[in-house]
């Protein structure tokens, strides 16, 4: 005999539309959350009513007059906003990568209090980063004066090629953080652990950041360049779980044929052709002293320096050399581009670790019109989370999980991936 829905979870699912609502819209009244939600205005009222007793709601003012040239007031009651607490409880992040650990703690609306990182290489150890991460959460929970019951939790993501090196390993087809969540676990006050791959969290982060906007429910790519290329599909109506899978076939595509070789790739790959790696691979045919002496000085003789920026400074500073270079790059990022935007119905390719400047993405989007059209450009956007503010990503892997999904009803000495 099947049992029907509990009272525990259908309170769950009511407050989870509740605040899913107010994440995406930014503040809203009960009115519009009735009329959004198809509840009635009694229910509506009794739900928030009940959240703004236990802290997790907030009322934050009247709502703005639709006609702001009518200076007459209308008639009615005006609409109470309602928002989500930002210091309803706060929220530990960390981002494990091949070059830092950045960790952080951050308010519910994703604001920075503190932030910490730790500079990588292939010598520093796991031990060495779990401890650095739990040791920064220890001195930032104490400088803020909290204890583990006023923070969500400690959210960790990882990127994929220290997946190995972290002792996390796939089983049943999932990966398993087991082991990397009973090391975090060793500090006593350490809130629920959850851990999740760092590129997936990034995307999420990134959109959180959104809030309120038009394309925080747009469908979205999120594209990390690195030794390796990995990009995490965003769709509102659902949470893409198979981003690796994407990432391994993002790879393999083939964005010039019959182009360079890569072992275990075919000719002209993505990996092959773009990788950061790959990219100075290729500037590195006519990097020197003599042929490119505005790069050469740049990057004070180092191949491993050359980043897209400072390529685009060379082209524009007269190293002729590396001109034919940069566009041949840029022909085969507009096909990826291209193919993204069309293979996804993407609104928007968010690039993540491209290392651009204002005026360098500015070039990069005059590239990629050049060879690909205003219609592919317009969809480009740098990512909001980036560099020392990584650690974002595992902020909203917590909020996700031990927050919106549980309607506001935090689990206490859990952890999970």
């Amino acid at each position: 005999m099947q049992s029907g829905i509990s009272k525990l979870d259908l309170k769950r699912i009511n407050r989870m539309q509740v605040l899913r609502t107010i994440w995406e819209a930014g503040p809203v009244s009960r009115v519009d959350l009735a009329q959004k939600l198809q509840i009635t205005r009694a229910s509506i009222t009794q739900i928030t009513n009940a959240m703004i007793e236990e802290g997790i709601l907030m009322e934050i003012g009247e709502a703005p007059y639709q006609n702001q040239q009518d200076s007459r007031l209308p008639k009615g009651r005006r609409k109470i906003l309602l928002d989500i607490n930002a210091n309803y409880k706060f929220v530990l992040g960390a981002v494990i990568s091949e070059q830092e650990v950045t960790v952080g703690l951050c308010t519910m609306h994703m604001d920075i209090l503190d932030k910490a990182s730790l500079v990588c290489n292939e010598h520093t150890s796991r031990k060495e980063m779990i401890q650095f991460i739990i040791s920064s959460a220890e001195q930032m929970m104490s400088d803020s004066c909290l204890t583990k019951n006023d923070v969500l939790g400690l959210g960790v993501g990882v990127m994929p090629i220290m997946i190995g090196r972290m002792r996390v390993f796939y089983k049943d087809g999932i990966l398993d953080f087991t082991e990397l969540i009973k090391g975090l676990s060793a500090f006593p006050q350490m809130p629920p652990v959850f851990c999740g791959n760092a590129v997936w969290l990034q995307a999420l982060a990134n959109a959180d950041l959104q809030r309120g906007t038009l394309t925080a429910s747009a469908n979205q790519v999120y594209l990390h360049l690195g030794s390796h290329i990995h990009i995490a599909v965003l769709r509102p109506e659902k949470v893409e779980k198979d981003y690796l899978t994407y990432s391994y076939l993002t790879e393999r595509c083939i964005v010039r044929p019959n182009g360079r070789q890569q072992d275990g790739y075919p000719a002209g790959s993505v990996r092959a052709q773009l990788s950061i790696q790959a990219m100075q691979a290729r500037i590195a045919e006519v990097y020197s002293r003599e042929r490119t002496p505005f790069l050469y000085a740049a990057t004070d003789g180092y191949i491993e320096r050359v980043t897209l920026d400072q390529m685009y400074q060379a082209v524009s500073l007269g190293d002729s050399r590396c001109e034919t270079v940069v566009n041949d790059i840029m022909q085969d990022w507009s096909v990826l581009l291209h193919n993204l935007v069309c293979c996804f119905q993407a609104q928007q390719i968010v690039l993540h670790h491209f290392e651009l400047t204002e005026k360098g993405f500015a070039v990069f989007k005059k590239y990629v019109r050049q060879f690909a059209g205003d219609d592919i450009s317009e969809h480009l956007v740098c990512s909001s989370v980036e560099g020392k503010t990584d650690f974002l990503g595992g902020c909203s892997l917590v909020l996700l999980k031990n927050f919106y999904m549980n309607g506001g009803i935090p689990e206490q000495n859990t952890a999970r991936s």
